[in-house]
């Protein structure tokens, strides 16, 4: 019934898909993981799909401190290539994108169930 909360059980599966994150990515952080998922890109092709994503203009004094943090964590790398340095995930980078993204997705899928089908279905 769609009033009830889901147990962790019911959407995830059972203890198997129980994984602790690392560290705790901001919202900024796990959506540059999850772009470097789909592509390689640098930091201006970065700064142009966020700011589509988040629908505001995100600045190189955003985004370059955050491509530093991520790096400095080893979870992308960075690799020169035609004088622009191409960012790409790394395997840990993967692997923390990966349970972010299910952490966020648990998080909130109580609302994204109100919100969307709520809105998809007519009552």
């Amino acid at each position: 019934h769609p009033s009830e909360m889901p147990t962790a059980e019911e959407i995830f599966g059972g203890e198997e898909y129980k994984v602790e994150s690392d560290i705790d990515l901001g919202l900024l952080q796990m959506q540059i993981l999850w772009i470097l998922s789909r592509k390689n890109s640098h930091g201006y092709e970065l700064m142009k799909d966020l700011s589509i994503l988040k629908r505001q203009k995100i600045t190189q004094g955003t985004l370059y401190p955050t491509l530093q943090r991520l790096e400095s964590l080893k979870l992308i790398k960075g690799v020169g290539k035609d004088n622009r340095i191409v960012y790409g995930l790394t395997t840990k980078g993967k692997q923390t994108m990966t349970i972010n993204c299910t952490e966020f997705a648990r998080t909130f899928f109580g609302v994204f169930q109100d919100f969307v089908c709520g809105k998809c279905v007519s009552k």
